[in-house]
């Protein structure tokens, strides 16, 4: 038999708790913190997101989503000021990885022919020294290779092939990177940023 005292705090006060700390206090006071350090903590011990050694998650992102606890960034990113995270599926962004300012990742939509209007869910991920650049837009069920570069203001919508340009908006190939081998590492994030 289940407690009926632990089902009401469960349902009356820990689901409000809980959208309480990961909607408001999360995209309001955390995302606007100017200290790195706090939003790190937070974004892994209340939120269960995983950063890496050396990454940061700059002000200004906002969080939304069932699966906050499916975003993995790996080692040495910088994700720049005011990204956007809807977080449906998991979110995967490996090494060394750099975004510019509001940056969008979208795991979910809804199927406009259904007339339930049913959510899709699919992963992103992000392969090693992708360069990801402002307002770009990334979309569910996209794998953006090793070494590619999206173009400001792009909306990618298919996979992007290693070391491959990318503009546009779908986001088209432009041509291939000029190199295959990286040296750069990004450590946290700017000083009150």
């Amino acid at each position: 038999m289940k407690n009926p005292i632990r089902q009401w705090l469960n349902e009356y006060v820990g689901i409000p708790v809980v959208v309480l700390l990961r909607g408001w206090v999360l995209n309001r006071l955390i995302a606007n913190t100017p200290l790195p350090w706090l939003r790190d903590a937070y974004y892994r011990r209340v939120c269960g997101i995983k950063i890496g050694k050396g990454s940061a998650i700059w002000q200004g992102a906002q969080f939304t989503g069932d699966k906050l606890n499916e975003i993995e960034i790996g080692d040495h990113c910088a994700i720049s000021f005011n990204s956007f995270w809807v977080a449906g599926a998991a979110i995967t962004i490996r090494d060394d990885v750099v975004t510019g300012h509001f940056v969008e990742f979208y795991t979910s939509d809804h199927d406009p022919d259904d007339p339930a209007f049913t959510r899709r869910n699919a992963p992103i991920v992000i392969e090693d020294h992708v360069w990801i650049g402002s307002r770009a837009i990334i979309l569910k069920g996209v794998t953006v290779g090793r070494g590619a570069v999206v173009a400001a203001g792009s909306v990618v919508t298919r996979n992007v092939e290693p070391f491959t340009i990318v503009g546009g908006n779908p986001a088209k190939p432009i041509r291939k990177r000029g190199t295959t081998e990286f040296t750069y590492h990004h450590d946290g994030a700017p000083l009150f940023g």
